[in-house]
């Protein structure tokens, strides 16, 4: 028989991947507009564009049961981004935030005609520094060994997608909204943890880290 966290389990996974499609399908929906550019808002070539956003996480990652397995712990994402556009269409974006984060990312805008929305998809590396704790010993005295000092903090080389949508302001200054799944396998080694069987104690976590933002993106430059 199936148990009720299980249950929930798969409800949340399922919430989270409708609301990750919606906003890729609102997106996309905006590919439909017609054929001619609208001159208060659109992508330029050459142009740099900066970021600011914030918004809420939740793990898609079923929680680790066991009494001393390894647990990732998501919290809200915010920082900035800036994006150099080659084209309209392709762009190279560097992102750090919290929690400490740094990616570089490859964007594709459809850049829709007659019409202020401009959806996106991404895909890029690097690397997450996320706050763990050890199953049921959480808060019990002992030493992170992966780290110089005791530290209840991991770092992971981390992948993520996913996508967006901008709706431009004008021709400098435009809404943005996020979603994206950032993916990275966490490592940790203690020490002197109350209860545990033997001296140390290894764990491991692949972290699904389910990230919706908004921010304001202003852009310079281009022709």
């Amino acid at each position: 028989m199936t148990s009720q966290p299980t249950h929930q389990y798969h409800r949340r996974r399922l919430r989270l991947a409708f609301a990750l499609s919606l906003v890729l399908v609102i997106s996309g929906s905006a590919l439909a507009q017609s054929s001619a550019r609208n001159p208060t808002g659109s992508i330029k070539a050459g142009s740099t564009e900066v970021t600011l956003f914030a918004g809420i996480s939740t793990s898609a990652t079923k929680k680790n049961e066991t009494p001393f397995g390894l647990q990732v712990k998501s919290s809200a994402p915010f920082g900035g981004r800036i994006a150099y556009h080659f084209t309209e269409h392709h762009a190279v974006e560097f992102t750090v935030a919290n929690p400490v984060s740094f990616h570089a990312n490859y964007v594709y805008s459809f850049e829709p005609r007659r019409s202020r929305f401009a959806p996106y998809l991404t895909v890029g590396v690097g690397g997450s520094r996320d706050s763990i704790e050890l199953g049921g010993a959480t808060g019990a005295p002992g030493a992170n060994l992966n780290e110089e000092v005791p530290d209840r903090r991991a770092t992971a080389f981390t992948a993520n997608f996913g996508g967006g949508v901008k709706y431009y302001l004008s021709d400098r200054l435009a809404l943005r909204f996020d979603a994206r799944d950032v993916v990275g396998r966490y490592r940790a080694t203690f020490a002197n943890i109350a209860g545990a069987p033997g001296v140390v104690v290894k764990g491991q976590q692949t972290f699904n880290d389910l990230q919706f933002t908004g921010g304001i993106a202003f852009s310079f430059g281009g022709r």
